[in-house]
């Protein structure tokens, strides 16, 4: 690219009107012969005009040359100002940006690539194999700097954490380098393969019951009547599985909800003696088989909260069912209700099997079960969303879910929820 600019052939002085020096000369040796011979006056006039033409074709290209250096001073200047307001840009985004030139050796780079990437420093001079050596990265620039564009995928640790990264890489003009952009769809994976493992797990949690059923329909219609000791506890079978399919499908449709609404909850005020006792009633039969008491303390400042109520009352009976299931027999439950810095803290305890530490941060994930419970007799065996759907709730309400358990000992779930008080609000 030629980095001199030409002049255009209107702004070189020819040898008719660019010279000044001949039109001088004719008109000072006509002025000195006019002395003797009057008649040398017309051409000493004559070179004056054509003096004067000269200077004035000069001061034409002269202007007109000014006003081109001025217009490229201005094009300089916006092109200066382009290209810092082009690095704000880079600067600010959140994706790692970098360019390499033709050996590969990152010549620019954005805020976000030093901070993911590089880990703060500077990756200006970095070859880009020293920085990243997955074969894909590498393979990618390789196919760029031909003048090939393309993506890749690969694994990287971030700040002790594997982050999954989308890198597309395009050549830059000239064939003296190419441009990398990274994308983080660490989240866009982890949902990917959510959605897969939902699937997979209402799937099977689907078909043990209906096998069962199945199973039990095909004894019952045999060509041989079964004793009817066996009869009996085919039809056992068939009600215990068709109880655990309509609770499977009421969890679904509940997670489903939350999950996918986006209407505002609806606020009213709560009185949480009244619902407390409500839930505790509809767990009185396996309360009373299994010696088990519930046991609400609601402190004075918070037995009306303001809410939404099928929210609260759907947090309460899951965790409250979870604790009448795996409490040891002859315990009590405590419901405490208490107030907090933001609203309202509810915790239900129980003493019982408990929750390995392993398993902790994890019951919360749709249809994970601790092996215990998944092991466990069909009074205790779940649906393994009771949990799912208690943390979406609290998200819906603006608050948080946490366990603390001892295994063999017991387990505390604890929500802290805000209170929606129109007066709260105002303040």
């Amino acid at each position: 690219m030629d980095l001199h600019p030409r002049i255009p052939e209107e702004s070189k002085p020819n040898a008719d009107a660019g010279n000044a020096l001949l039109p001088a000369s004719i008109l000072l040796g006509a002025m000195i012969l006019a002395i003797f011979i009057p008649l040398m006056l017309l051409f000493a006039f004559a070179a004056l005009l054509w003096l004067a033409a000269v200077a004035y074709q000069r001061h034409i290209i002269i202007d007109r040359q000014r006003a081109r250096l001025e217009h490229a001073e201005e094009a300089a200047a916006q092109s200066g100002i382009n290209a810092k307001r082009l690095g704000s840009i880079l600067s600010a985004s959140d994706l790692p940006i970098l360019a390499t030139d033709q050996h590969g050796v990152i010549t620019n780079s954005n805020g976000a690539a030093h901070q993911i990437l590089g880990g703060g420093r500077s990756l200006r001079g970095v070859a880009l194999d020293e920085l990243i050596t997955h074969k894909p990265v590498l393979e990618l620039a390789r196919h760029a700097l031909s003048g090939e564009s393309g993506h890749a995928r690969f694994s990287l640790p971030i700040l002790g954490q594997t982050h999954e990264l989308d890198v597309a890489a395009d050549p830059l003009p000239g064939a003296d380098g190419c441009v990398f952009t990274f994308r983080d769809i660490t989240e866009l994976t982890k949902a990917v393969a959510l959605k897969a493992d939902f699937a997979a797990n209402a799937s099977h949690e689907l078909r043990t019951p209906i096998a069962s059923i199945r199973g039990a329909v095909d004894t019952l219609m045999g060509p041989t009547p079964p004793p009817e000791s066996m009869r009996v506890r085919m039809i056992e079978m068939i009600s215990g599985n068709a109880t655990r399919l309509e609770l499977l499908v009421n969890d679904l449709l509940d997670l489903s909800k939350l999950e996918s609404t986006d209407a505002p909850p609806t606020i009213e005020p709560i009185d949480l003696d009244t619902l407390i006792s409500g839930i505790a009633e509809q767990f009185a039969p396996i309360c009373m088989r299994r010696s088990i008491t519930i046991e609400p303390t609601i402190e004075e400042p918070v037995r009306t909260i303001h809410s939404d109520r099928s929210l609260i009352g759907l947090i309460l009976r899951n965790l409250i069912e979870n604790a009448t299931k795996f409490a040891n027999e002859g315990t009590s439950i405590r419901v405490s209700v208490r107030p907090a810095e933001i609203g309202v803290v509810i915790e239900v305890a129980d003493k019982g099997i408990g929750i390995p530490i392993a398993d902790q941060q994890r019951i919360f994930e749709r249809f994970y079960q601790v092996d215990d419970a998944r092991s466990g007799t069909s009074v205790k065996r779940g649906t393994g969303l009771g949990l799912a759907i208690v943390k979406h709730a609290c998200r819906r309400l603006g608050g948080s879910i946490g366990v603390r358990s001892v295994y063999g000992q017991g387990t505390t779930m604890r929500v802290t929820l805000p209170d929606r008080h129109p007066s709260a609000s105002t303040q």
